[in-house]
């Protein structure tokens, strides 16, 4: 299959990507998919680099807490998805004799899992398990569009079932049935890399010759340009209290975030609402975007008294006691770009 062997040729050397000769791993593969939902190749990288020194396997990463987990992650944003990775590590241990990894080995199982979805599980299926199923991403809804010379919007839901079927007939190929996972790696690098958005490199291109739009000269117009997902506008008030203690040391509240709370569930930062209160010190604006809310946030610096007692100050405004840690320390603990984006302005008016 040309296919193949144009990726043979020209794969990117990747850190979750194993020779075939080599063992390969479900724990690497689906650390990696997890990784690389909504975030660029570059900046996943490191993080998985990171991540694997710190949790090697499954039974590591099961045995850790969220706590843990959340600095290794940080700056990949979308952070509800690793609370579900590490529920469902816990899933895989407990089922799991003799510390030797009891592994879903069909894609209905691995969909059963917290996190896991179709394409996720696709993914792992034919990567570590050789499932002969299609992995599509918006890289390979680009090809298939370009290959069939449909002119329209390539994320149309109606156009799952037709993405499908081509690519589950390009699977009935021997060299791509013999090799699911490098087939489906293959499609998504070239449309990463060859059959790109503006400036597709046909003349490089395995598939070139069976390309109708390629033949009508017609690869600016298939696929159509993607439908934009609708944005909600959306406005935070964001609170940075602050305290001395008695050693005049500055100290700054950081909140846990619970379910009730509309952004960054289970995350620490800074305490959050949609209400507007005027009391406080005006540090500052920022927008921010979470999904398909596009947020504004009025930071504000809210000076607190010091207090001994279990009741914080902030227990009438928020509901809950935070943790007061020392100024220097706050970058560190800072997971969300949310909440580091509201600290740069704090700490621009607390310098001046």
């Amino acid at each position: 299959m040309k296919l193949l062997a144009w990726y043979d040729q020209n794969k990117r050397s990747l850190p979750w990507r194993l020779d075939r000769a080599s063992l390969r791993d479900p724990y690497r593969t689906w650390i990696s998919e997890v990784m690389l939902q909504q975030t660029l190749i570059a900046v996943v990288i490191p993080a998985y680099q990171r991540f694997l020194e710190k949790f090697p396997d499954v039974f590591t990463l099961a045995r850790a807490t969220e706590d843990d987990l959340r600095p290794v992650v940080k700056g990949l944003g979308y952070y509800r998805r690793f609370g579900m990775l590490h529920r469902a590590a816990k899933i895989i241990a407990e089922a799991s004799p003799q510390d030797t990894p009891a592994w879903p080995q069909t894609q209905d199982a691995w969909r059963a899992l917290p996190g896991v979805g179709e394409y996720t599980s696709a993914a792992i299926g034919s990567i570590a398990f050789d499932i002969p199923v299609p992995v599509i991403d918006g890289n390979v809804e680009r090809v298939l569009c370009r290959l069939a010379d449909i002119r329209q919007a390539p994320n149309l839901p109606a156009l799952k079932p037709r993405y499908r079927k081509m690519v589950e007939g390009m699977l009935k190929n021997s060299g791509a049935m013999s090799r699911p996972g490098d087939f489906n790696q293959a499609m998504m690098e070239l449309g990463q890399r060859v059959c790109t958005p503006t400036s597709p490199n046909c003349g490089t291109c395995p598939l070139a010759s069976g390309c109708i739009s390629r033949k009508s000269k017609s690869q600016h117009l298939a696929p159509a340009p993607k439908i934009r997902p609708e944005y909600q506008d959306v406005r935070l008030r964001m609170i940075v209290a602050v305290r001395r203690n008695p050693k005049n040391e500055l100290e700054v509240a950081l909140f846990r975030r619970g379910a009730g709370q509309r952004f960054l569930k289970g995350s620490r930062g800074f305490w959050y609402s949609e209400l507007v209160d005027p009391c406080a010190e005006f540090a500052g604006s920022f927008r921010h975007s979470i999904t398909r809310h596009r947020i504004t946030a009025d930071v504000q610096i809210l000076q607190v008294s010091f207090c001994s007692k279990k009741i914080s100050p902030l227990a009438h405004m928020t509901k809950e006691n935070p943790d007061w840690l020392p100024v220097e320390a706050i970058e560190n603990e800072l997971i969300s770009s949310l909440d580091q984006k509201a600290w740069r302005l704090t700490l621009r008016q607390l310098l001046s």
